[in-house]
């Protein structure tokens, strides 16, 4: 069991109700390296209960580096419960149904001329934290990188979750990083298309597999348009409930937590 420290919300500010568990979203904070002041300003919204069950710590951005809480688990709620974390009325059966990891990070940056990494708070992160992607995800290629003692972590966190709740962690995104360097072989037809497709465990828009019909509809648009896109993309199977490992961006366009890091994609391969 990894070294978990109790840091509850206020009661009324998550929501006491069971549902089954089935599947884990990882988010980042955009914020701070303090899990505990995430867990606090939490505390401070009176009414949407917008939380995560699990937050956990950082290294400051500041000299001299606070490194006190990198790696540490702060539990804001017992996990059986749910809080709002994915931000949107049609996604309360995920919510309900799952269970969040916030990392203490403050997600893409802006590079300056002068070389200086600055957050979207306009405060700066030195370069030693700072990771480039090999190509820009949300339209960001810089980012604040996750550090070893978070993944650490995490991939500790997420094991002991998915063996206590039986949350199988290898579907979700293992699977679809899987898929990121696929092509639709050229010269298929249609039905040759959806059928290779539905081989390949691509959905439609709305989740499900193919229609083997021969008619390019909105659904095999959306199967083609996801072959070779990111695993950390918008995923039209998760939105609808798939068990497994998710993060925020499989479920929202305006969100960039958490981002496609090596570290975390090799911690994620490595489940």
């Amino acid at each position: 069991m990894p070294n978990i420290k109790d840091y509850f919300l206020n009661q009324g500010q998550y929501l006491t109700s069971e549902f089954k568990k089935d599947k884990i979203f990882i988010h980042h904070t955009a914020g701070s390296h303090i899990p505990e002041n995430t867990i606090h300003w939490w505390n401070s919204d009176a009414k949407n209960r917008v939380a995560t069950a699990f937050v956990i710590g950082g290294l400051s951005t500041r000299k001299p580096y606070d490194n006190t809480k990198n790696g540490l688990i702060c539990r804001a709620f017992e996990e059986k419960y749910w809080a709002i974390h994915l931000n949107g009325q049609e996604l309360y059966h995920l919510d309900k149904s799952s269970i969040a990891i916030e990392i203490c990070n403050y997600g893409h940056l802006n590079k300056l001329s002068n070389g200086k990494y600055l957050t979207y708070v306009n405060t700066e992160v030195p370069s030693e934290q700072v990771i480039k992607l090999n190509k820009p995800f949300r339209n960001s290629t810089y980012y604040h990188a996750y550090t070893d003692a978070q993944l650490e972590a995490l991939k500790e966190l997420l094991i002991f979750l998915s063996e206590k709740y039986k949350i199988n962690i290898q579907k979700g995104l293992k699977e679809w990083i899987a898929k990121e360097n696929l092509k639709v072989p050229t010269g298929l037809s249609i039905l040759e298309q959806q059928r290779w497709l539905n081989e390949h465990g691509f959905v439609g828009e709305d989740g499900e597999r193919l229609i083997e019909d021969g008619i390019k509809g909105m659904n095999t648009i959306w199967a083609l348009e996801s072959v070779g896109k990111s695993a950390f993309e918008l995923n039209a199977q998760c939105i609808k409930g798939s068990e497994g490992l998710w993060t925020h961006t499989n479920v929202r366009k305006d969100k960039n937590d958490c981002s496609p890091q090596p570290n975390l994609i090799q911690l994620i391969n490595s489940l």
